[in-house]
């Protein structure tokens, strides 16, 4: 019997050290209680913000009378509960966390007014385990640890510029002296966009900053 999870909740912003957190309870509390089965350490996010409640094949999410709200696709939930479908964007606090739900066999709907929402955030690196996600898939064979290592000096500075001397230190520790060729930092970024991008030859996540380094988009 397969011990994976029947949902997940990918991580596009707003929760440290997590980017997806399996759904394996058949409630899940979210907020910033200690006690909360999602902690959120964030000051907009209310103790007992939201709920996510499993019955049989559907789940469904509620908010428990948050200060500042609990979204789904944009539309805020009043005091009913929502049936969660694969693909629905869930944000908490007017955006402050923003998750995507999975479910397994589900397909995602992209939307046509915005095509490339869903591909600006589909790459989840999970630091602690190691492993990276793409599309909501557990992306096999697994990174080497350079490769990953690399990825996740730019996945957690989501955003920020990061120059070739600090993919060089994350890369290669070994090297002290600082001797790491572009070449060599330009090879790795290209096994990687092979890996994660819909298309390396037009790549949305990894992005090239000419005479300085890389940056990682993920909004």
């Amino acid at each position: 019997m397969s011990d994976q999870p029947e949902a997940i909740l990918i991580v596009a912003r707003g929760i440290r050290d997590a980017s997806v957190i399996p759904l394996d309870q058949n409630i899940c509390i979210l907020g910033k209680s200690p006690s909360a089965y999602i902690f959120i350490d964030n000051p907009y996010v209310s103790r007992r913000h939201a709920q996510i409640l499993r019955q049989g094949e559907r789940f469904e999410i509620r908010d428990l009378g948050s200060k500042n709200g609990t979204f789904v696709n944009g539309v805020r939930l009043g005091g009913e509960s929502h049936r969660l479908r694969g693909g629905d964007e869930i944000e908490l606090a007017r955006g402050q966390v923003a998750l995507r739900f999975q479910q397994w066999g589900s397909t995602v709907t992209l939307s046509s007014s915005s095509p490339d929402r869903v591909h600006t955030r589909d790459v989840m690196v999970d630091i602690k385990s190691r492993e990276v996600w793409v599309q909501g898939s557990k992306l096999e064979p697994p990174l080497t640890r350079k490769d990953f290592d690399i990825l996740s000096l730019l996945y957690e500075r989501n955003g920020e510029a990061c120059s070739k001397d600090e993919i060089a230190a994350r890369g290669w520790p070994e090297r002290t002296g600082g001797d790491v060729a572009d070449q060599d930092i330009e090879q790795y970024i290209r096994r990687l966009r092979l890996r994660i991008e819909s298309d390396p030859s037009k790549p949305l996540h990894i992005l090239t900053l000419r005479g300085y380094g890389y940056r990682f988009s993920q909004a």
